[in-house]
Order: structure tokens, then sequence, then C-alpha cells
């Protein structure tokens, strides 16, 4: 079951329709009729779905603040195409008539007992709100707001819309739409300074000819977040850059209305929100606000209308990059009504910047300018207006300043602008003189002719020359008063306009930015507004022509065609009638106009003479400079005034016409420019010309919502049953329709494509739920492999990563290596040689020092004494030398300087360089002593060992020595005692003698001590040799070799090192053999000769002998 769209009166009135058929009788009571909708006159669907279609709508009727509930119930079979809510069902038609239809004789009866409102005509042809009294015929008595009675037509009567419609959003929600229901709600909303409304796809803005606190950083925010959704300029220019963003496709703004009705605030508000959405471009948004400071100036005047009118159409392109940002602007101008610059209307002037220059202008401006009052100038005092109430525009001065300086028109152009726009006022100052009986004239050579040629860059006489002739092959025509006047003004006039196009191209320069991320375009047009001035020129001709062609763009956007697609599809529709301008369009030029002058206006051509002065002048802006440039102008205005117009007119249309259309109509609520006043006749004069009402009547019962049956079907698709199964996208589209009981109200079918008023946000809701479960459901399926994969893929590119990083580690280790170590042991060489030659240097200046030293001290006794015989006569030779060198000073000083300069900046160097050397000298001496620390302990070492070696081999000696004596005495060799010697024997420092010694024993072992004295005599040798040798190389290892580095130094001693303890190991071996084969053969030989007998008795002989010689010796 759904909710039927339907408005609370049509269900009533279909309520109303049920009884009365059913009774057969017409009831009183009846409220005015309001239509069903419209029934569809498409072809049917190839093949219809087999099932009945059970709709039920309910819906909630307020009616005369009561609330009733219907129940409207009806099945029909879609085999058959009539009876009940079937496809193709007839339906009542007329909303747009029975909106402003009159109130009828069925329904007076029930505007009398419920009490509902009318409106009225009164006597001074005013609407007013009332309530019917009684009813006599065609006689309606009306009991008006005031408590007055009137008495009326019925068919003077109009329905009014309940009080809770008051004040509606849209006008298109009010039940009624006619003249006075439509006023009442437009008022109601301005009384409470509710300047915006909208009237279907148009928005309406009020002039409220005050500022209203509705703008600004703030308003702008929220219109951006969607917190307000109200009516208002901010809302149309976020949804055009919603639809550019969503759509991909330009959109245009337009913007139109009569003068007055503040078309160029309007413009100014959309742009501001347009630079501030998502802009990051602080720079080109203030640019781009800047740039409406400059065209009002230079573009806007007063009018009869209007004291701000914009005198050209401008086109604001703001282009935007993909993701939305700015990236630049252009501004389009078509046709400056360049004639206002010397010919204005009594009460208008001309345009603003004239008159802020004269107001706002600095001193020194004044003076460089010769600047005077507005009043003093004629092209300014024609008109007698020369200041607008509650405007400053000396104020206006300085801001127009600043925004030249924004967007960088700084210095020298600002001033050339100055000079040329005071050089256009001073030319409308010159006058003329009669100069003969023909009524030929001259200009007067005063101020105004000085101030115009200097101002201009060009010569008096040159001016006054082409002012005063007609200057063509060498053939000089001679000018009345009325032909030099116009040459003078199409002068200033050009010189104007042509500095008015060079303003813009230095604007569109400066708002370029960058056009390679430019993707997509938001037109803002400020279109020229209808006026109707006390003398209306060609310009204003072509003004209000542009006014018409851009309003028969409106109606045939908003009423032609879409009523002509519904006609073309099909689809059953009430076609609404509306004024098409058209015929007004063919027949634009029988409308009378100031033809006076006309084809020289038109043909806007300068003489060849204007061109060569303008040629001539020193100005360097677009209008002077060269012959070339200013000819290149001329033949661009070349062509008519109206060709270019027609010409930029078409191009205008083309390009709103390949872009999405947002519209917003200006209203003027009254002709006095006050605020607070609300004039219900220029209002409905505005809505109705241009075409408002229709619009708001085809909008209420228009169908905004369409797609063809292949995007529906394609779209909507996935919402239909598996078993349902239709052929084509049309018998798709209804199936779909049917399967979800849309109710046919809502939508028609037409031959190619589906109408809709609502439902289809209910059918977007049922796709994305489908399409969210079938998407969650991939998700799940794919997310569990996707995160397999994922981790392989990580494990893989983690193990890859190490091997990878593990290999580059290596890599940069090993050069690292080889290149520190080379470094070291380079610099370590370097410093050692450097320290070695300071140090010899050092040495070699010390020992010459001191023999110079003792030379000159030797020498010093004989040189006193000749310095005395020579030193009268040094003085006199230093006497000359003094006197040349004076002449040789001055003349070498110059030399000598840089030379001290130079030295003293060599003294520098060298004296960083000393200190750079000497610490690493001191460095250098700190590794020395470290490294002669080492080697003293080694040496020390060494010598602790050969110590211990040599002990040992004394040892040995001693113990040989003993044991050979005690053979020779019969003592044994076990009974050896240190205080036992022989005649070998040092260690009491007593020789034994020889012949004290007894020999007793025989031949065998006199041969075996001898064998064994040669052994130790050999080993002995060794010894002595041993140390010798070690004790040299030791010597070598220890010494200091300048070339060696001290690595190698310790490699030789390790080396040494384990070479002795190789020897000394085979040595003590070889010692200790010795010992043992001596040992044994002594044993040997006592047990042969008598055992221990032998021993003992030889001990004690050789004891007794011991004695006795201890005692001879004492």
């Amino acid at each position: 079951m759904l909710l039927s769209s339907r408005s609370s009166l049509e269900v009533m009135l279909d309520s109303l329709r049920l009884r009365d058929d059913n009774s057969g009788e017409s009831s009183p009571d009846l409220p005015p009729a309001l239509p069903s909708r419209p029934i569809s006159k498409a072809r049917l669907p190839k093949r219809l779905i087999r099932s009945t279609i059970a709709v039920q709508h309910v819906v909630s009727c307020d009616t005369s603040n009561n609330n009733e509930k219907l129940d409207v119930k009806c099945s029909s079979s879609s085999s058959s195409g009539g009876g009940g809510c079937g496809f193709g069902q007839k339906k009542m038609i007329g909303a747009a008539a029975a909106a402003t239809s009159s109130v009828s004789v069925d329904s007076i009866g029930y505007f009398i007992r419920n009490k509902v409102g009318v409106w009225c005509k009164s006597r001074n042809d005013r609407w007013e709100l009332g309530k019917i009294e009684s009813a006599v015929g065609e006689e309606v008595t009306v009991r008006v707001s005031n408590g007055n009675m009137i008495t009326v037509s019925r068919r003077e009567l109009l329905p009014a819309n309940t009080d809770v419609l008051d004040g509606v959003d849209d006008l298109v929600e009010l039940s009624y739409l006619n003249e006075p229901s439509v006023l009442h709600s437009l008022q109601y909303r301005y009384n409470r300074d509710i300047i915006y409304s909208k009237a279907g796809p148009v928005l309406l803005a009020f002039n409220p000819f005050k500022d209203v606190n509705i703008y600004g950083d703030a308003f702008v925010a929220v219109y951006k977040e969607k917190i307000l959704d109200n009516p208002h300029v901010y809302a149309v220019a976020d949804a055009a850059y919603n639809d550019m963003m969503k759509d991909g496709v330009n959109q245009s703004i337009m913007i139109s209305g009569e003068s007055g009705a503040g078309k160029t605030e309007t413009a100014k508000f959309a742009m501001q929100y347009l630079a501030s959405v998502k802009s990051q471009n602080y720079e080109m948004k203030s640019k781009l606000i800047q740039t409406s400071c400059i065209l009002e100036a230079f573009g806007n005047a007063k009018t009869s209308r209007n004291w701000n009118s914009s005198r050209f159409g401008k086109l604001i392109d703001i282009h935007y990059s993909a993701e939305g940002m700015i990236s630049g602007a252009c501004i389009q101008t078509y046709l400056l009504e360049k004639s206002r610059v010397s010919q204005i209307c009594r009460g208008e002037r001309s345009y603003h910047v004239f008159y802020q220059m004269c107001a706002g202008a600095p001193p020194v401006l004044k003076d460089k300018l010769n600047l005077k009052m507005t009043s003093e100038y004629k092209f300014l005092n024609q008109s007698g207006c020369l200041k607008i109430n509650g405007v400053d525009d000396a104020q206006n001065f300085i801001k127009l300043v600043d925004a030249f300086d924004t967007l960088g028109i700084h210095g020298l152009d600002q001033e050339n602008i100055f000079e040329l726009l005071a050089a256009i006022l001073w030319l409308g100052n010159i006058s003329f003189a009669v100069i003969n009986e023909e009524e030929h004239v001259e200009p007067v050579a005063d101020e105004a002719s000085r101030s115009a040629a200097r101002l201009m860059g060009c010569k008096m006489d040159d001016l006054m020359m082409v002012l005063s002739t007609n200057r063509a092959h060498n053939m000089a025509e001679p000018l009345t008063l009325q032909q030099a006047t116009d040459k003078r003004n199409a002068l200033a006039n050009f010189v104007y306009e042509s500095l008015f196009n060079w303003l813009i191209q230095e604007v569109n320069t400066s708002l370029k930015g960058n056009t390679q991320h430019t993707r997509h375009t938001i037109s803002i047009l400020d279109a020229y507004g209808f006026e109707s001035l006390q003398r209306n020129s060609l310009q204003q001709l072509f003004i209000n022509y542009a006014d018409e062609r851009l309003q028969q763009h409106f109606i045939r956007h908003l009423c032609k065609l879409e009523q002509e697609e519904y006609e073309l599809e099909g689809i059953h529709w009430k076609k609404v009638e509306f004024e098409d301008n058209q015929e007004c369009l063919d027949l634009f030029e029988k409308v009378q106009y100031d033809a006076s002058g006309l084809l020289e206006k038109n043909s806007d051509k300068l003489q060849f003479d204007t061109i060569q002065l303008l040629s001539s002048c020193k100005k360097p802006l677009n209008l002077s400079g060269s012959a070339s440039g200013v000819m290149n102008q001329v033949q661009a205005a070349g062509q008519s005034v109206g060709s270019k117009f027609m010409d930029h007119l078409s191009k205008l249309i083309n390009q709103m016409e390949n872009s999405k259309q947002h519209f917003i109509r200006c209203i003027k609520p009254n002709t006095k420019k006050l605020p607070g006043i609300y004039e219900s006749d220029i209002v409905w004069e505005q809505l109705k010309c241009s075409q408002v009402m229709e619009v708001m009547q085809i909008s209420k019962s228009r169908y905004p919502l369409r797609f063809t049956h292949q995007e529906f079907a394609s779209r909507f698709g996935c919402l239909l049953s598996t078993n349902v199964m239709c052929m084509d996208p049309l018998s798709t589209s209804v199936a779909i329709l049917q399967q979800h009981r849309v109710p046919m109200q809502m939508y028609q079918v037409g031959f190619t494509k589906l109408f809709f008023r609502g439902q289809v946000d209910a059918l977007e809701n049922l796709r994305q739920e489908v399409l969210g479960s079938t998407r969650e459901l991939d998700n799940r399926f794919l997310g569990g492999r996707v995160l397999v994969d994922f981790h392989e893929l990580k494990v893989g590119i983690v193990t890859l990563q190490s091997f990878i990083r593990g290999e580059n580690a290596r890599r940069e280790f090993n050069v690292l290596k080889k290149q520190n170590h080379g470094i070291a042991l380079s610099s370590l060489d370097e410093h050692m040689t450097t320290v070695v030659h300071i140090q010899s240097v050092v040495r070699g200046w010390l020992a010459r020092k001191h023999f110079n030293h003792m030379q000159s001290w030797k020498k010093s006794g004989l040189d006193r004494s000749r310095s005395q015989r020579k030193s009268s006569r040094k003085h006199v030779e230093l006497r000359d030398l003094l006197q040349e060198n004076v002449h040789i000073l001055p003349q070498n000083i110059e030399e000598l300087q840089k030379r001290v300069v130079k030295a003293e900046s060599l003294l520098s160097e060298r004296e960083l360089e000393n200190t750079a050397l000497r610490e690493q000298i001191r460095q250098f001496e700190i590794r020395w002593s470290e490294y002669e620390s080492k080697m003293k302990a080694v040496e020390e070492m060494w010598q602790s060992q050969m110590a211990s070696l040599q002990t040992n081999l004394a040892a040995a000696k001693k113990t040989l020595g003993s044991g050979i004596s005690d053979v020779q005495i019969g003592r044994p060799v076990d009974s050896l005692s240190p205080n036992f010697y022989d005649s070998e024997d040092t260690i009491s420092g007593i020789q034994t003698p020889s012949q004290m010694t007894p020999v007793r024993i025989g031949n065998s072992r006199r041969g075996s001590s001898v064998v064994i004295s040669d052994t130790i005599d050999n080993l002995s040798k060794e010894f002595e040799q041993r140390k010798q040798n070690f004790d040299s190389d030791a010597k070598a290892v220890t010494n200091v070799n300048r070339g060696r580095p001290p690595s190698k130094q310790i490699e030789d001693y390790n080396n040494l090192k384990k070479k002795f303890e190789i020897w000394k190991k085979e040595y003590r071996n070889r010692l200790r053999e010795a010992k043992t084969r001596l040992v044994k053969g002594i044993h040997a030989e006592n047990g042969g000769v008598g055992g221990g007998g032998g021993d003992k008795q030889t001990r004690n002989w050789w004891g007794k002998l011991s004695k006795r010689g201890k005692e001879r010796v004492v």
C-alpha cells in the first residue's frame, strides 16, 4: 500500500464526485473544481503482465481545517484497457484552468457554509480578501477584511488559499494560482524581508532597495552544507555547482528583469557564492569579487529608472577543475553604450568613473590631470544630475583603486587610465568659433584644447586640425559646428570604448589562471534590462531587442520545449497558453525610436585624419601607440553596430543552449526605488510580461522526472521478480511499476520515455537496498580471498625486501670498508711524512739560528770597531738614499700597499693552515707517545725474557761444570752443592789452582768428559750467537723507521717473538737432553769403580781437599 501524492483538494473532489455520481444529483456545496491527472495517449506495451493490481490510496484531506481520511480502492485487469485505474485510463483535465478559474455557481453554497475566503475587486480596482455573505443570482455580497460590504458579480470572484499557504516558498504549492493569490503570497514574504521566492524552476528575486542581512560567508556556509533550503540566489548557485560536479555538464545562470530590478547585485551574490564554494585559491576568489567594482565603475550609470543601470551586457565564465576548484575566469561584454559618454538625457548621469575620479582623486593626481569639479565639464553637467543620494563617489574611487591593485593593474597603467578619462572630459569642453560666412568653425585654443592634447599625448595643433576639417587624399574639407561637434564626440566615444575594451582584457589576463586544469564552466549572464527613456538611442534599441531575445530563450525552455515534448511523446496534456514574443522580435524594427543621425551613428567609423591623430598619440594603451594598432581597431569596428551586436548575441545564445539552464527573474517592487513599498500592479505587470504565471501553471502539472524506456529498465531492472520475463524495455518498465504498485497518477508512459511526478525516490531507495545487499555479499566473498592473497603477497614482499636490504647492506659495508681502510692508511702515512718534514725543517732552522747567533757574536767585536769608522760614511750614504727614496716612494706606494694587503691575506691563510697543521701534529704526537709506550713495554718484556733465558743457560753451565769437576775428583753428581766450585767457577771470585786438583780419573772417564764438554761449549756458543742475533733483531724492530708504518713494525715484532719462542723451546730441550746424558754417564762410571763406597770416599776426599784449600786460601 503506497501513499498518493495527490493534493487534499483533489481527493475531496473525487469523493464528492463519487457521491454525486451515486446520488445522480448535483450538490450546491461543491468547492471550485480541481482536475485529476491527465491520461496517457501513448501506445500500450507489447505484452502486459498477467496480474491483477490492487492499489489502495490512503491520503489525508485537509480542507477548512477539517481532517478527513478517505480510502479509495480500485482494481483492474491489465488485459483490459478500460475501467478503474488501469493502464490507459481516461482522466479529467484542466489543472491550470481550474487553478485560475472563477467561483462557479455550484460552489457558492460551499463557500458560504464553510466561510472559505475569496478575492474580489474593489471600486479602486484593487483586490480585496473577503468572505461571501449572500448570493442572489449572479450578484454576490462579500464582506472584505476591513468590514465593508461589497456587491460584485460572481464571475469577478476568485477562490483564495487557506492561511496555511501564506508565504509558501514555492508558489506552485498554492492550491489556486490566480493573480491575487500570487500577489498576496509575494507581498506576505516581501513585507518580512523575504525577498526570494520560487516559481517552479524560476527564482523570483525582489529588489529590497536596502541592505538585507542574508548574505556573507556565514550564509554561504549554511547553503553549502545544506542546512537551509529556502529560496535564495545562493541555493541556485549551489544547485548549478552540484549539477556540474554530478553530470559533468557546463551550467549557466540567466539573470533577467527590467532595469532597476537588481540584476547586477544578484549577479554579484551568485559570483560571490561560486567563488567561495570549495575554493582554496583565495587570490583568485578576491580577484573575482573585485571585478564587479571595476565593471560597475566603467560600465554602469544612472538612468531615469535605475541609479546603477548596467549599460552593457556581460557574461562571466567561472572555470573549474575536475576536482571542483576554481582554475580561472573570463568576462565577455556586449554592446557598451558608448554614446552615453557624450550625450545623456536630463536627470541621468554618465559612467560612474568620471564622477568618482573628480570627487576622490588625491591632490597630486588632480594637479597632474588639471581636474576640476564635475559641474565644470560639459559632458557631465548637460543632464543637470551630478550626484546620487546615498552614494559616496569619493569612497567608491578608493575602492576602485584597491580593485586595480588586487587585479594587478598598478602604477603607470592606472595613471594612463585616469589621464585618458580626464582627456575625454576636456574634449567635451572644447568649444568652436565660426570663421567665415559659410559657418565653418575651428576649435578655440584654450585650456580645454591644451589639456586634452597634453593628456592624450599629441600636439594641440594636430588635434585642432582634426576637429576643424575632414582631411583625406590631401584634401581638406572644413566642418560646420554640428559636424565638428559630432566628430569631437565620436573621438571621445572611441577613446572611452577602447579604454573599456583594454580594461576588460587586463582583467581577463589577471583572471586567466591555469587553463590546463579547466574542465567545466559555470556562466553568469547579467542580461540587458528593458528600458524606455525620454530619448531612446540606437544602443537602447539594441538593448531592448536583446532583452526580448533573451525572453524568447526563457519562454522556449520553460514553456515551449516541455509542452512540445509532451505532445511528441503522446501523453495526455492540456496545453497551457502563453504569449510568444516571436512576432515582436520579427517586427521589432517598427517600434518608434529617435532616428535622427541614425545612419551616422550606425556607421561607427572614424575619419582617416582621426586615425592618424590617434596613431601619433603617446599613451601606451590599446587605443594608441601605432598606426597599425589603431587601424586594426577601426577595421574591427568597420562592420555596423547592428552587425556586431547580432553576432555577439547569437554567440551568447548558442553558449547558453549548450549548457544546463538556471533562471533568476529579478522583480522591481515599486517605481519610487524606496524600501518597504509593494506596488501590486507593478509586480503583476512584470510577472505577466515575463510569462512567470504560465511557467507556474506548467510546473504545477508537469512531469519533472523522465527516463527513456531503456534507461528505466536498465536502472531499475534489478527490482523485477525473477519469475517475470519481459522481452522489451517498455514491458520491463511497466512490469516494474506494476510490481511495486506505483500509482498511475504519478506517471505517464510516452512513446519513448516515462514521465514521473514523484515516486522515483522510493524506487531509488529500493534499488539501493538491493544493490547494497548484493554488494555486501560480494564484499564478504571477495574480502576473504583478498585477505589471503594480500597476506601471501605481503610475506613474499617482506622476504624479498629482506634479501635485497641484506645484499645492499653488505655491498655498502664492503665499499665503505675499502674506502675507510685506504683513506686511513694514506692519511696516516701523509701525516707522518708531514710531521717528520716539519720536524726536520724546525730542527734545521733552530740549528742555523744558533749557528748564525754564534757567528754574529764572534764578529760583533770586530764589527763594532769597524762600524764606528764607517758610521760617518754611512750617515752620508743614508742621507743620499733617503733623498732618492723620496722621489721613488710616491710612485711605488700603491704597488707596495697592494703587496702588503696581499701579504697580509697570505699570512692569514698561512696562519689558518699552520693552526690546522699544529692540530694534526698534536694528534700525531699523542699517537706517537702511545706508540712509544707500547714499544717500551714490548722492549721491557723482551729484556726480561732474554734475562730469564740467560739465567737458565748460566744455571745449566754451572750444573754441567759442577758435574765435570765431580767426575774428575771422584765426587758423585747428586752431592753437588752451591758452595762447590772448580777452576772454572767464578762464583766465589777465586779460581782453584790447577796443582791442587787431583787427577784421579781414568782414560774412559776423561773421554766422556771431553764429549760432554764439547756439547756444553757448543750450546754456550750457540746461545751467545743467538743472543747477539736476537738483540740486533730486537733493536731493528724497536728503532723508529720513518718509512715503515706502525702496523708493519708490530707485525715484525710478533714474528720475532714467535721465532724466539720456538728457538727457546728447542734450546731448552737440547739443554735438558745434554744434562740427562751427563748425569747418566756419571752414574755409570761411579758404579763401575766401587759403587757407593767410592762416591763416599771421593766426597770425603774432595771435602777435605776443599777444606784445606779454603784454609790455605784464608
